[in-house]
């Protein structure tokens, strides 16, 4: 059995090849933007969840776990002083993704329509824009530094500028290809239970295609106390899923784009089924 780990900006999942998965949320990315720096305490909480998870494959005989790590390790001046400390406190070593690798790894492991494609995968500290003409080999790929920890540092609660300033900050998307749009990561598929109003989440439910109709109806509650209401929204998400809620509200709109997928596979998945 294989295991892989994603360490990420907001949260760190793992998945087993048996199906097996669990995350959880660490905000490793928390207050980057100004310090140049992984959060300290993002920093212990990751180290334990990588301990637990280690745990867990033990428990199971799992040898073969690969650990990797995307923007907000690569953004990091203390990047490198992480790796270190995982590899001496957990006894795993982190490989750290360049963007176009985490692009490839994003196309190869969503689920998504056959034919040309958009997957948009937004994580805490970057929005990573891939676009395929045939679905399996990236033709274009952007890394945003637009991620939803990365918001909410920038905005702080206020809404009301997000949804005002995520036009100018979205400009770039302008020349992206008009292709069915996927969207993958954690806040993506929490406002698709949010859509479904699902009480227990399930992540065959929620890959599935919705209406950008189906969002705009649900950004009210997305924006307001009431979002907590929802079960499978952890109170830990709750605080950055509303940036995620405008980001993708806005770049629906800049990619013209009527309807979107959503898929629960992504960077993991292809990774269990690659020869990492």
């Amino acid at each position: 059995m294989k295991a892989a780990i994603d360490i990420g900006s907001n949260s760190i999942r793992l998945a087993l090849s048996d199906g097996t998965t669990t995350s959880n949320i660490t905000q490793l990315a928390l207050g980057i933007q100004d310090s140049g720096k992984l959060s300290p305490t993002g920093v212990a909480a990751t180290i334990e969840a990588l301990k637990e998870q280690k745990a867990m494959c033990d428990a199971r005989g799992i040898t073969d776990i690969f650990v990797f790590a995307t923007e907000a390790v690569r953004r990091a001046t203390d990047g490198a002083e992480f790796c270190t400390a995982v590899k001496s406190n957990v006894g795993l070593t982190v490989t750290v993704l360049s963007p176009e690798e985490e692009a490839a790894l994003a196309l190869k492991g969503a689920t998504k329509p056959d034919g040309p494609v958009t997957v948009c995968d937004l994580g805490g500290g970057s929005l990573e824009i891939i676009c395929s003409r045939d679905g399996k080999k990236v033709d274009y790929v952007n890394s945003l530094p637009l991620g939803v920890v990365v918001l909410k540092n920038m905005f702080n609660g206020d809404y009301r500028q997000a949804i005002d300033e995520m036009p100018r900050m979205l400009t770039e998307c302008s020349s992206v290809p008009h292709y069915p749009v996927v969207l993958c990561g954690g806040s993506a598929t929490s406002i698709a239970a949010a859509i479904l109003n699902l009480k227990v989440y399930d992540k065959n439910a929620v890959s599935t295609k919705f209406t950008a109709k189906q969002l705009d109806d649900v950004m009210p509650i997305l924006l307001s106390k009431k979002l907590t209401t929802f079960r499978p929204i952890c109170a830990k998400r709750a605080d950055t899923l509303p940036y995620g809620a405008i980001l993708i509200q806005t770049l629906l709109n800049y990619l013209s784009a009527t309807e979107f997928y959503v898929s629960d596979a992504s960077n993991l998945e292809a990774v269990l089924n690659s020869d990492k």
